[in-house]
């Protein structure tokens, strides 16, 4: 009887002792605090982009949970990165996208980096503020098999002879030909001229005026 009752205390005596000391290192681990930044990943498939419509597209995880994520970008004559809030996809939650529009008349480079923050307030960065990823912003390109329309230009204007029907040399070469008739005409005969025949005279011919 002696030894169980020594045995129960001595067993009470070390869960008193070393219980307690579990329990917080229990605690402790639960309450240690979340150091872990989010993970970006972030692939660049080259160094241009065309005009129009671009889409950015990042997967950023946490360990505990993502609160936001944000593009920053900045244009060649911009001064200041300008903040564009990442959207979360509906379809897999750790898909961030944000659209931006694009012109190489307005800008031909564009700099941006991205920022992710989890809900404990560890922020981690995709490219820096003062080393950015750098794109060029060039044209739309043909498509393959697209005919490219040529500009129509406009036949040239009909000359006044071709709007009159008949060329004035053709006026002049038929008057030339009646002048040479009538001089014909006159010289021919077996006799003498007759004296009250004249042999000179006027004759008009008519035509478009050249």
């Amino acid at each position: 009887m002696k030894i169980t009752l020594i045995r129960m205390f001595s067993l009470l005596f070390f869960l008193q002792t070393i219980a307690p000391t579990v329990f917080a290192a229990e605690q402790l681990k639960l309450s240690a605090p979340d150091v872990e930044p989010p993970n970006i990943l972030f692939e660049q498939s080259g160094t241009e982009i065309e005009a129009g419509i671009k889409t950015f597209t990042a997967t950023v995880t946490d360990n505990i949970g993502v609160a936001n994520v944000t593009l920053y970008v900045k244009g060649a004559t911009d001064y200041l990165f300008k903040p564009i809030t990442m959207k979360q996809s509906a379809s897999d939650p750790d898909i961030y996208t944000a659209e931006l529009a694009v012109d190489p008349v307005i800008s031909d480079k564009l700099e941006i980096y991205i920022r992710a923050d989890d809900v404990s307030g560890n922020s981690i960065f995709e490219g820096q503020k003062f080393s950015p990823l750098t794109f060029t912003i060039v044209p739309v390109s043909v498509a393959a098999g697209v005919e490219v329309s040529q500009p129509v230009t406009n036949p040239p204007a009909p000359s006044e002879e071709e709007e009159g029907g008949v060329s004035t040399w053709v006026w002049v070469v038929l008057g030339l030909v009646v002048v040479g008739a009538a001089a014909g005409g006159g010289g021919g005969g077996g006799g003498g001229s007759d004296p009250t025949v004249p042999t000179t005279g006027t004759i008009t011919v008519t035509g478009p005026t050249p």
